[in-house]
């Protein structure tokens, strides 16, 4: 019983957040394909954060340019509905740190 619950709390660990780091690698890879149009609907922004401002944030052009590769290093809870989930895109360093919401799986970046 002890080994049982052990290895069930080890499960429940490690994919704990599997369902919001595979809503950010739908996103990525969305960006990696070129469906531009399709990542910002992933994103789901706030009316303020126009299409326009997410092109300039994560187009050809943006800060990362375009999407070539991508890793997921480590996800963590905050609160009940939050994870923050670190990604090193186009190797790049330092890594970034982007919010996922545990209900919508809208994305944003981290204020953490």
């Amino acid at each position: 019983v002890v080994t049982i619950l052990g290895v069930g709390a080890l499960f429940y660990v490690w994919f704990r957040n599997f369902s919001e780091e595979r809503a950010l690698t739908r996103f990525l890879t969305t960006l990696h394909e070129g469906s531009y149009q399709e990542a910002y609907k992933l994103w789901q922004p706030s009316p303020s954060y126009t299409y326009a401002d997410f092109l300039h944030d994560w187009g050809e052009q943006g800060d990362y340019g375009k999407i070539r590769e991508f890793e997921i290093l480590e996800s963590r809870s905050k609160g009940s509905n939050t994870v923050i989930v670190t990604v090193r895109i186009n190797n790049v360093n330092p890594p970034l740190d982007l919010i996922v919401d545990r209900k919508t799986k809208g994305l944003a970046y981290s204020i953490f």
